[in-house]
């Protein structure tokens, strides 16, 4: 009797036999999701992960993850007189100082900031911000010298690092390093490492403002994916409120406002983002910068320094950039706001309904 081999109906049964094995393992061992809320880097947090885990291997992962938020909140703080910030300041003018290596990776990332945009963001800001804070925290202002005082002792030149072991001096009597600006950008970055080492598939990481996503939001359970969506504040509204949206399966959404954190004073409103050339809170009609990009590291920095810089300024830097994308929301005359949002982000940021129109600006 003669056997014949038919190759298309052996590939057919093959897919068919792949196909069934691919839904056999997704019943088997179905797509988990765990959350977490806390306070770090003075901010609420927020984690939420999936994987095909258990529910208890999850929260061990986001055990660890919070774990490490806390460790690297630790190191980076002005306020912990232990930490490798507060020790360098506490050198300042000295010697080197012996610092972690994420310490080190992330004042590296910051001095790379500092050059990027001239000094816009500068890590060194430190004795500015510690002089608002005083006056401000007692209903007060600080007077021009106490400003002009503070200024001199500001200037990322003065930051020296040194990988091999990892250290760091700050090269300024009375200088104090302020990461600020760039710790919840370094701090999402690592904790996103740690989840997709772990085997965590599908993961938003929220650090008040500071959003990273990975591998899409996971539908009813299933392998399906769909972007994220996420919401940049409306500046005047309630928080929570958005007043556009983007659309993101990998990456991240940082923003900066100056809404954010700010102290009212004698009938003067003073925000906590300031200009490292002035001495003085932003005050303009830039409200909010949110910067699209793979480093929420750079983009924290980033953010920070288009407020100060403003959006001719940042637009004309992000022609060198075709990787990072970035959303302005200004203020006009009549108190409306305007959004305007970088060309490769055209399908990504939509505005909510009723909201401003979004003018898309190319920069290459």
């Amino acid at each position: 009797m003669k056997r014949f081999f038919n190759l298309h109906s052996f590939i057919a049964l093959c897919s068919i036999m792949g196909i069934a094995a691919i839904f056999i393992i997704n019943r088997l061992d179905p797509l988990n999701t765990v959350s977490r809320d806390g306070v770090a880097l003075d901010t609420v947090i927020s984690v939420t992960a999936s994987a095909p885990k258990s529910i208890s291997e999850l929260n061990g992962i986001l055990n660890d993850a919070f774990a490490l938020i806390e460790e690297l909140d630790d190191r980076f703080s002005m306020y912990n007189e232990n930490s490798d910030v507060s020790l360098m300041s506490a050198n300042a003018g000295g010697e080197w100082v012996p610092v972690s290596r994420p310490t080190y990776e992330a004042l590296a990332a910051a001095v790379h900031a500092a050059k990027l945009t001239d000094g816009a963001y500068d890590p060194t800001i430190g004795p500015v911000s510690i002089a608002w804070r005083d006056r401000l925290s007692e209903n007060s202002l600080p007077s021009e010298e106490e400003i002009d005082a503070a200024l001199l002792r500001v200037s990322f030149d003065a930051l020296e690092l040194s990988s091999s072991p990892p250290m760091a001096k700050l090269d300024m009597p009375g200088g104090v390093v302020d990461l600020g600006g760039i710790a919840k950008g370094y701090v999402s970055s690592s904790v996103r490492n740690l989840l997709k080492e772990r085997g965590v598939t599908s993961a938003l990481i929220d650090l008040g403002g500071n959003v990273v996503v990975i591998g899409g939001r996971p539908r009813n359970g299933s392998g399906t994916r769909t972007p994220w969506r996420i919401g940049v504040q409306h500046p005047s509204k309630p928080r929570g409120t958005p007043i556009c949206v983007v659309s993101l399966s990998e990456g991240s959404v940082i923003t900066a406002g100056d809404y954010e954190r700010f102290w009212e004073v004698d009938g003067g409103r003073y925000t906590h983002i300031y200009n490292p050339a002035t001495g003085f809170p932003v005050d303009g009609r830039l409200k909010s910068v949110t910067i699209i990009s793979d480093d929420p590291t750079q983009g924290d920095a980033l953010s920070t320094a288009f407020i100060v810089m403003g959006e001719p300024q940042a637009l004309e830097l992000l022609r060198i950039m075709p990787e990072v994308g970035a959303i302005f929301i200004s203020e006009t005359d009549d108190e409306e706001y305007r959004i305007t949002a970088t060309g490769d982000l055209k399908g990504a940021v939509e505005t909510t309904p009723g909201g401003p129109h979004i003018a898309f600006h190319d920069t290459w």
